[in-house]
């Protein structure tokens, strides 16, 4: 009589299986998070010229209506007409900005959002408009890039115009303002590697002169100090 044999199988994972297993999902890990983490950013850096290219319909437009842009500090007093068509209530405020007029008077523009940098002084973004001569500044939601109309700091396609439309946002990570950078101002040449370097071809103020390395800029930056940089954008000139 043939006595038949029969083996229990097992269909668990070994501890050698599950530590391979393990190990693969951590190196896997490893390599794809970064990638996440930077594909989120660009994205972020995306919508924030997204608002930038938004303000700039919204200038073009009033411009197209106005023929002029008005200046920062004009603006003391701000009718919004969406509450009150005849004018009789406003929106007060000694720190008005073009932004403010292009939100609430005139609804060219749904709003002012950025998805990167960080609030200062309680803004997180503003369209500023300023007469500047030479060696004037640009101010705006607290910060200011000094030195604007001189030599290295000049937005590129407003040449030397007077009045300048633009776009502030503060308080960039070093990898936001690198990306912002990229996108706005690049390409770079290849002697121009790293975040750092990225930042430095559009650095004003007290981070120092520029590399010289492109010809002109759209986007500014300024060194907080504390790995940060606030942003000043081209929108609009007159």
């Amino acid at each position: 009589m043939n006595k038949v044999t029969q083996k229990r199988v097992n269909n668990g994972f070994t501890l050698i299986e599950m530590i391979g297993v393990l190990a693969i999902i951590g190196i896997l890990s490893a390599i794809v998070a970064p990638r996440v983490i930077e594909s989120i950013r660009d994205a972020k850096v995306t919508s924030a010229i997204g608002s930038v290219n938004s303000a700039k319909s919204a200038a073009l437009s009033y411009y197209q209506r106005y023929d002029r842009f008005p200046e920062d500090g004009t603006l003391a007093t701000i009718v919004d007409y969406r509450t009150d068509p005849t004018g009789s209530t406003t929106i007060s405020g000694g720190d008005a900005d073009f932004g403010d007029l292009l939100v609430r008077q005139e609804q060219l523009l749904e709003a002012e959002r950025t998805p990167i940098g960080d609030d200062t002084n309680g803004k997180e973004w503003a369209v500023g408009c300023a007469t500047l001569a030479a060696g004037g500044n640009l101010s705006a939601g607290g910060g200011t890039a000094t030195g604007y109309g001189t030599a290295p700091f000049a937005f590129k396609s407003a040449g030397r115009a007077s009045r300048i439309v633009y776009f502030f946002m503060p308080n960039l990570t070093t990898q936001e303002a690198a990306a912002l950078a990229t996108k706005v101002n690049g390409p770079f040449p290849n002697t121009v590697m790293g975040d750092l370097s990225v930042i430095g071809e559009s650095l004003t103020g007290g981070g120092g002169n520029p590399l010289n390395n492109i010809d002109g800029a759209n986007a500014w930056f300024t060194d907080n100090g504390d790995s940060t940089y606030d942003a000043f954008l081209y929108v609009a000139h007159q």
